[in-house]
């Protein structure tokens, strides 16, 4: 039994190789182009990379220059990929940028057409619109967030927000770019920045101010996750600034005490110190002085008594903030006040004692 098989394998195993060279023999071609790319396609490989690096860098295009581009269909996807309902007239204007009026006014200058456009038909108008929407809800939802801080404070972290590195990377992740009419492409950051702030003004006007106040906080407020937000606060004088605040509430000014120190004769020097009223701690911190370890203890003390401390809660999202019942117009305590009604209080104690 087993010669019959083993001659019945040998002959399955010659059938194949024939049929192979069969194959080979009537598609020679073939057979040829994959031995000669075996030995021709590393040089030829080579000799691109030299000519893209002798050339250099593809130019960025837009998506409209590779065809299948419909303009009306990306701003419907647009408004549909945020979940917004844009006034579709509106969200047109708001991509609109300066530079590509003036250019429509140069190329009909061009060709000898003499209608002018409109100014009203950029997004400049609606860019300001947007800035003042931004600055208030973001400083109300802010305020409702953090009720102890000082107005600086939330100022401060509103001009971070508002800064064109952020705005113009939310409006890339959003997709305007792609959308934006610009003489040039990619568009600028500042032209960015403009659009992204046109857009929220183009959702108040398409909808409410409380959706673009929503919009706002959903997209921006994220950017402070991992941040710690009162270095964004300059704060010149914490101690006076902490000693002006527990006055304020009736409490003993603060002392500072030292609470270990380590490595003091050499470069690696460690003190730690905390800040004491009434006997309680209030902040704590190390440094590597005396006076580096209390100015940040102070700071610590004050982020206890503005509970923006890093224990806090979490941001709450748009859906839990009631937006419509916010103040906008309200404002928390001003430090530099406290700060002068603090040292008016102390010049007239002095003057008493005397």
């Amino acid at each position: 039994m087993a010669a019959p098989l083993l001659r019945h394998l040998s002959r399955t195993n010659v059938i194949a190789r024939r049929s192979v060279l069969a194959f080979s023999k009537h598609n020679n071609d073939m057979q040829c182009r994959y031995l000669r790319n075996s030995k021709s396609l590393p040089p030829y490989l080579k000799e691109q990379v030299e000519r893209r690096t002798k050339v250099g860098p593809e130019p960025k295009r837009h998506p409209s220059a590779f065809g299948c581009w419909n303009y009306d269909a990306e701003l419907f996807a647009f408004g549909k990929r945020l979940g917004e309902d844009f006034d579709v007239d509106i969200l047109r204007e708001a991509f609109i940028s300066r530079s590509y009026i003036e250019m429509e006014i140069e190329e009909r200058k061009k060709v000898g057409v003499k209608t002018q456009i409109p100014d009203t038909s950029c997004n400049e108008e609606l860019s300001k619109e947007g800035k003042q929407l931004i600055q208030k809800y973001l400083k109300a939802y802010l305020r409702f967030n953090f009720p102890y801080m000082f107005e600086e404070g939330i100022s401060a972290i509103c001009e971070y927000l508002m800064t064109t590195e952020i705005l113009a990377s939310v409006g890339k992740l959003i997709g305007v770019r792609d959308l934006i009419q610009s003489k040039h492409y990619p568009p600028t950051d500042e032209e960015m920045v403009d659009t992204f702030m046109a857009v929220v003004a183009a959702v108040a006007k398409s909808q409410t101010e409380e959706k673009a106040g929503a919009f706002v906080v959903d997209f921006l407020v994220p950017r402070l996750v991992g941040k710690d937000i009162n270095e964004m606060w300059k704060l010149d004088n914490p101690m006076g600034l902490l000693s002006a605040v527990l006055q304020s509430r009736g409490m003993a000014s603060p002392e500072s005490r030292l609470l270990w120190q380590t490595g003091c004769s050499s470069i690696m020097s460690l003190y730690h110190v905390g800040i004491y009223s009434d006997k309680e701690l209030i902040g704590r911190s190390p440094g590597e002085t005396l006076t580096i370890a209390e100015e940040q203890a102070a700071k610590e003390a004050l982020k206890n008594v503005m509970k923006s401390d890093d224990s806090r809660p979490p941001f709450l999202s748009s859906s839990k903030v009631p937006l419509k019942s916010l103040d906008l117009e309200k404002k928390n305590p001003s430090a530099d006040l406290l700060l002068k009604l603090y040292s008016q209080s102390d010049t007239s104690a002095q003057r008493a004692t005397k």
